[in-house]
């Protein structure tokens, strides 16, 4: 017999045959109890163990209602028959009237008693699905075992309530298998079920289910493709939860808690990096715990617009604390906030016992300070600035002092391993070079990334923590929103400390005066910066005055700014007595240094070293030969002359111009030229004099 024949007790019996064969066996019962005296009690106890029976196999079937209903009448009729049979005579006419009549009703309400299951409850760990789902329970268990070799079993099938996709819950054979053999292949199981692009597979574990219990989040419409403008909601929150930067695409919000967590966002130019910075600054803004600062060397265009409606007087405070737009006063902003880190874990020791905690408890008397740096690239090519950097994201997490990091790529010649290490909220912004993923993420997780999975400008992946890293869509800021948000957080911000302040001493207290310069426009109607063509008259709310609006012709030159420590005596307010907790300790070195560095005239760039920058031609490496050939003096002799201002060639060789030899960087030739120009570094006299001619 074939694999594939039926025996013939299991072959479907057809609803008239099966009654017909159903009351000649009950004819033959009647006859065999007639002819053996039997009681007619027999016959109603056959009828009660048939409907027992039945409910029992109804249950264990899940028949339906109507099913159940119809083969216990079947039994309730037929032990009634029997019973009457067996108590007169079966050979009556009355009786077989009766068989007739009972046998054509039943045949006639055949479909009735059809076994259809009702359906059934969605239990964890139970292969029980809806069967409106059943499909896609039967289609995903197919595909996972195409695509990963893998056998499960589909417990239940759930659909988004916003519609834009559904989960698959699914339980993984006791053979050993992890969710982590789902996940590396999440990126082909998307493409087996044919997802649109910019849809994906986000495989999680289940909450309060054992490891064996996996559900597959699976995107349908593509989130990643629309414009998702920022919520216009500017309602306190607290640096205690997650800053939200979008949306994931299956409309999840897409952030992280940032109180403990550096951050590094990196992108191309034209990726919707700094869009995504202007939605960070609003939610770090919305936050009464925290006070943000921007180091903005990428020309001013992220700080611009929340210092504008301060320049414009239209706010008593400015929405951004302290704001620097160039190398000079960043290099004080880093060292302030490295003196404030230092001084509060000397001064709230017992804040910190008080509230039984390792961490420094945050509160709108105690805020936060986070900063963002936007375009770091140019941040960590001055060396002091990268290393202040690196020491503030060292020594700040437990003291609310953070950093937010922007750069163009992640890679180690613009963002220092140590530095991308101690960021544990990651943002990698959609670009064409797929192995910036490796970069930020790894590369054991950015080699299971695709840029495919993102849909251009505004999406990124973003990882929290070494998280797998999911794709997302960034709010949508536009220059009227940012002006919005920045009108409600300039009244809802709080202030900075007393403790703090005093640390970071005359360079914070005098920040406002060198803000007004640096970010004066210059307008051709300066008279009319909110642009309605009337003259606006700044709103003299003290304590911060009205600013002034100067119109420069090149932005602000640090050398030109009044005295920092003069500034200090004539606008900061004397200290009332027993304002601080703790008496004031001296104002700490590194600041101190920073301000001189700002406000002595810079050291002339010797010829010799105007000359080898030029002689890069822009490229970023040069051979020593060449350049001594372009700079027309002896190789020794150039070697020795770079040397004693700190220049070296690289350690190993490389190729220009089809020769591989040693030569030098360009980057380190500018942080020589930066240290001499700052008076970091002294010139010798044989550098000095040195000229072409």
């Amino acid at each position: 017999m074939a694999a594939t024949e039926t025996t013939p007790a299991d072959r479907p019996h057809h609803p008239v045959s099966a009654t017909i064969q159903g009351a000649l066996a009950l004819a033959a019962v009647a006859a065999i109890g007639d002819t053996a005296d039997l009681s007619p009690l027999w016959g109603g106890a056959v009828a009660a163990a048939g409907a027992l029976g039945t409910v029992l196999a109804g249950a264990h079937h899940n028949h339906g209602p109507a099913s159940l209903l119809y083969r216990l009448s079947r039994w309730v009729t037929g032990g009634g028959w029997l019973t009457y049979t067996l108590a007169t005579t079966p050979w009556s006419s009355t009786a077989w009237a009766g068989l007739a009549v009972g046998t054509l009703a039943a045949g006639l309400t055949a479909q009735l008693g059809r076994p259809t299951p009702r359906p059934a409850t969605p239990r964890t760990g139970a292969a029980l699905v809806l069967r409106s789902s059943a499909r896609l329970a039967t289609e995903w268990e197919a595909r996972i075992r195409r695509v990963c070799q893998v056998e499960v079993t589909v417990t239940d099938v759930t659909t988004w309530a916003n519609g834009a996709g559904y989960d698959v819950y699914l339980t993984l054979p006791p053979s050993g298998v992890t969710r982590a053999a789902l996940a590396t292949r999440a990126e082909g199981l998307a493409t087996a079920a044919d997802l649109s692009e910019g849809c994906s597979i986000d495989v999680r574990g289940v909450d309060g289910q054992g490891r064996s219990r996996v559900v597959l989040r699976v995107s349908t419409v593509n989130r990643l493709g629309q414009t998702i403008g920022y919520p216009a909601d500017y309602s306190p929150r607290s640096i205690l939860e997650p800053i939200i930067l979008g949306e994931h695409s299956n409309s999840d919000p897409a952030g992280a808690v940032v109180r403990e967590e550096a951050g590094l966002f990196s992108g191309k130019r034209g990726s919707g990096k700094t869009t995504l910075l202007q939605g960070v600054s609003i939610a770090l803004g919305r936050c009464r715990d925290n006070l943000t600062w921007h180091l903005d060397l990428n020309g001013g265009g992220l700080t611009q617009p929340w210092v504008d409606v301060w320049l414009d007087g239209r706010v008593r405070r400015c929405p951004v604390d302290w704001a620097a737009p160039n190398l000079a006063e960043g290099k004080v902003m880093l060292a302030s906030a490295i003196a404030i880190a230092k001084h509060r874990k000397a001064s709230y020791r017992r804040l910190k016992r008080q509230h039984n905690s390792n961490l420094l408890p945050v509160s709108a008397d105690l805020p936060q300070i986070t900063i963002v740096v936007d375009e770091g690239a140019n941040a960590v090519t001055d060396r002091d600035l990268r290393e202040l950097i690196g020491e503030l994201q060292n020594i700040g997490r437990n003291e609310a002092v953070n950093l937010i990091i922007s750069s163009l790529r992640p890679t180690g010649d613009l963002v220092p391993v140590n530095m991308r290490k101690q960021s544990g909220v990651r943002v990698q912004m959609h670009g064409p070079d797929p192995e910036e993923l490796a970069h930020m993420f790894g590369w054991g997780a950015g080699g299971k990334l695709s840029m495919d999975q993102l849909a251009g400008k505004g999406t990124g992946f973003i990882s929290v923590d070494g998280s797998m890293p999911r794709p997302f869509r960034g709010y949508n800021v536009l220059p009227q929103q940012v002006e919005e948000a920045a009108l409600a957080i300039a009244s809802l911000r709080p202030d900075l400390d007393a403790a703090s302040a005093e640390a970071a001493g005359p360079a914070y207290a005098t920040r406002y005066d060198r803000m007004r310069e640096a970010f004066a426009e210059n307008d051709d109607e300066p008279e009319t910066r909110t642009g309605t063509g009337a003259a606006v008259e700044p709103r003299p709310d003290p304590p911060v005055p009205a600013p002034r609006l100067t119109v420069l012709t090149g932005g602000a030159d640090a050398s030109t700014w009044a005295d920092p420590l003069t500034l200090a005596r004539r606008t900061r307010p004397a200290t009332p007595p027993g304002a601080h907790p703790f008496p004031a300790e001296p104002r700490p070195r590194l600041v101190a240094e920073q301000i001189h560095q700002i406000t002595a005239p810079e050291t002339p760039v010797p010829e010799l070293l105007q000359r080898a920058l030029e002689a890069f031609s822009g490229d970023d490496r040069i051979h020593s030969a060449t350049l001594a050939e372009r700079l027309d003096v002896d190789q020794v002799e150039l070697t020795e002359l770079l040397r004693a201002i700190g220049v070296r060639t690289l350690p190993r060789a490389f190729m220009r111009g089809g020769e591989e030899r040693r030569g030098y960087a360009r980057a380190d030739l500018e942080t020589a030229a930066d240290a001499i120009r700052t008076g970091a570094v002294e010139v010798p006299p044989e550098v000095a004099d040195w000229t072409a001619a």
